[in-house]
């Protein structure tokens, strides 16, 4: 079984804050385990310790977290979200079995990833993503990428087909 991924990519900093706790509601969510780094203290921490996400990944930053399931337009489970930022942007790595998604006959599938890819483009939208990535792990190379959101139509009848084939 392969993993897929979503990139987000050039992620602002500032927005970090309100993506994890309006959007992705992490605080509330069952997290397996999670892991920061806080270059101020030189100590290792845990999510629930952090207080200030923007803070922890400055000036520079990585950390990651391991959920039993997060609400991206549909439910995942067994997600693993990775954060890397430097002063200004970073991405933002979903790493979650493809299993999430292809599973099912393909009209189920086609629901899942519409739903997941139109949720995506509403996040996208608000925080002025400049592109995101879907495909299998890694999903920002040529070969295992399946969708690129960026400022250019989309078709997704096509890219569903694609996929599906």
């Amino acid at each position: 079984m392969e993993n897929l991924e979503i990139i987000l990519l050039d992620f602002r900093k500032e927005e970090i804050e309100t993506l994890i706790h309006e959007e992705l509601k992490l605080s509330t969510l069952n997290i397996k385990s999670s892991h920061f780094y806080d270059f101020n203290s030189g100590k290792d921490m845990e999510f629930p310790q952090v207080k200030n996400m923007k803070e922890i990944l400055s000036p520079k930053g990585t950390g990651n977290i391991v959920l039993e399931q997060l609400q991206l337009g549909i439910t995942l489970k067994n997600v693993v979200i990775v954060f890397s930022f430097d002063e200004e942007c970073g991405d933002i790595v979903f790493n979650f079995p493809e299993s999430e998604i292809f599973i099912g006959d393909k009209k189920e599938v086609k629901s899942r990833f519409e739903k997941l890819v139109n949720y995506l483009v509403k996040l996208k939208m608000k925080y002025n993503i400049p592109k995101v990535i879907i495909g299998y792990e890694p999903a920002d190379d040529e070969d295992t990428m399946l969708i690129e959101l960026s400022d250019n139509a989309l078709n997704l009848e096509k890219v569903l087909e694609k996929i599906l084939d």
